[in-house]
């Protein structure tokens, strides 16, 4: 078997090109891109690939069995349901839709069909984040603060701004949100979420450029994650997580394990580990073995479909000022 994809969007599925292109005779057809002078650029540099303005042209050609959706957020819903009505196997990037109606429809249709999918949450395939999760212990673990600090604010003033549905919570807790879930295996119950727009009240971006979530989780362990999208600072996943017997941090210092408050017994991680960028491929090139190996997949749909179900009661505890609990499908 070959994989033969179509990629929907070139500024992130940029990423997904090099990440597939290649890998074990994978092949890119089709890059289908609506910026007129990006097409002129793209037709230069690959002439062997198909560069087309026309999504349906992937959906209509049956030798595609992979469809890469990095297009605008308000656009992956439909892209998915075209996907999943051809029966071609996916990725796409986060969010995979922009509310909840969206996502039970998606649920119901993937449900008894063979159609792969995954999302790039590329914090997994981190090596930092990986030895981190090896020292956890989720029957000593109590608390946990993960900071997204996006460090772009200037990224909030394109299409993002056009889109009413879009939040900082779909575009960026939820990387923090995933890393815990997955460093934990354990999902959380309910949540409560405050946030504001002091920085960004005065620009187009009408929405929250800051979201602080507190949720709480089984064995009485509560998270705090921030979606910090306006901050002067640069893009960063910050981290502090809590047990009774050590402590491990990612900051802007380094990152540690903290198995005493005696200096000669705090542990420094090698600075390679993070960001680790040299690693993102991964989960894409996972999911290409998972789909040309038949293999069980890393990430499963249904843990695809508990995060964005986390983000929606975000966004919903904000919207009605109190707690929410969260109804997973």
């Amino acid at each position: 078997m070959k994989i033969v994809a179509g990629i929907i969007g070139f500024g992130v599925g940029m990423h997904h090109f090099k990440a597939i292109d290649g890998f074990k005779g994978s092949k890119i057809k089709y890059i289908c891109e609506i910026n007129s002078s990006k097409r002129k650029i793209l037709k230069k540099k690959y002439p062997y690939i198909k560069i087309i303005k026309d999504v349906q042209s992937i959906f209509n050609d049956s030798e595609i069995n992979l469809v890469s959706i990095a297009s605008y957020d308000n656009f992956h819903y439909k892209q998915v349901l075209e996907c999943i009505k051809t029966k071609k196997n996916f990725i796409v990037e986060k969010p995979i839709c922009l509310n909840s109606n969206q996502l039970k429809t998606i649920f119901i249709k993937l449900k008894n069909t063979n159609i792969r999918m995954t999302t790039n949450l590329v914090l997994r395939s981190n090596r930092l984040f990986s030895k981190f999760k090896n020292e956890i212990n989720v029957n000593k673990l109590f608390y946990i603060e993960a900071d997204y600090i996006w460090g772009r604010k200037e990224k909030l003033f394109d299409w993002r701004s056009a889109i009413n549905e879009y939040s900082v919570t779909k575009g960026a807790a939820i990387h923090m949100i995933d890393l815990i879930l997955w460093l934990i295996k354990l999902k959380p119950i309910s949540v409560i979420s405050f946030g504001n727009s002091k920085a960004t009240n005065k620009t187009k971006f009408k929405k929250n450029n800051l979201i602080v979530s507190i949720l709480k989780f089984p064995k009485d362990i509560t998270v705090k994650i921030t979606a910090n999208a306006a901050g002067v600072f640069e893009h960063f996943h910050e981290i502090k997580i809590f047990q009774k017997d050590i402590t491990l941090v990612n900051s802007r210092l380094g990152a540690f394990c903290y198995k005493s408050r005696k200096k000669n017994k705090i542990q420094k991680f090698e600075k390679h580990l993070y960001p680790d960028k040299q690693n993102r491929k991964k989960i894409i090139q996972n999911f290409l073995n998972e789909i040309l190996k038949n293999k069980k997949p890393s990430i499963k749909i249904k843990e695809q479909i508990d995060l964005m179900t986390i983000c929606f009661a975000i966004d919903e505890s904000i919207k009605r000022g109190k707690e929410i609990k969260i109804r997973y499908l």
